[in-house]
């Protein structure tokens, strides 16, 4: 393996060490359950951060994708809702989930680019990760708020 290759896969390595070791910290000290609503809910949305974090597919996205901090956001939504599967399948009816989204610019330029996207769905009281998709798609497909900390608009 040359030297410039052999850099990149360490540094593939640590950032995704430093992302398990973030958010690891973040479900070990998150503290009381959420209640939201009156809803009292048995995983947080920082622990559903973690579950979907800790998959091994999510890792090796991530450790392919992801390159730079400062391009990524991540956010969580409470959804009280039925989970649907690409198919149109429900998963779940009518209980509430969390949605964990991680997303990454491919670029720091101004204009409409591409995102590097995971998004996975967690159940609140089992912390079950029932759904899960990777995927690279136009920034247009997602709202401003969600893009407005990478500067995507």
């Amino acid at each position: 393996m040359n030297q410039k290759g052999g850099s990149g896969v360490l540094a593939g390595i640590f950032l995704l060490v430093c992302i398990i070791t973030a958010v690891t910290v973040l479900v070990f000290y998150s503290g009381e359950p959420d209640t939201i609503d009156g809803l009292s809910l048995e995983v947080d949305s920082q622990q559903a951060v973690g579950i979907v974090a800790r998959d091994p597919a999510v890792q090796q996205y991530l450790s392919e994708n992801f390159k730079i901090p400062e391009w990524r956001v991540v956010k969580t939504t409470l959804v009280y809702d039925s989970l649907h599967d690409m198919n149109g399948s429900i998963i779940q009816e009518g209980k509430p989930y969390w949605k964990v989204e991680m997303m990454e610019r491919t670029c720091s330029c101004s204009t409409v680019n591409d995102l590097f996207v995971v998004e996975g769905h967690v159940s609140t009281r089992t912390g079950e990760l029932m759904n899960l998709t990777t995927s690279q798609v136009i920034e247009s497909q997602y709202d401003k708020q969600t893009c407005a900390s990478t500067i995507c608009h």
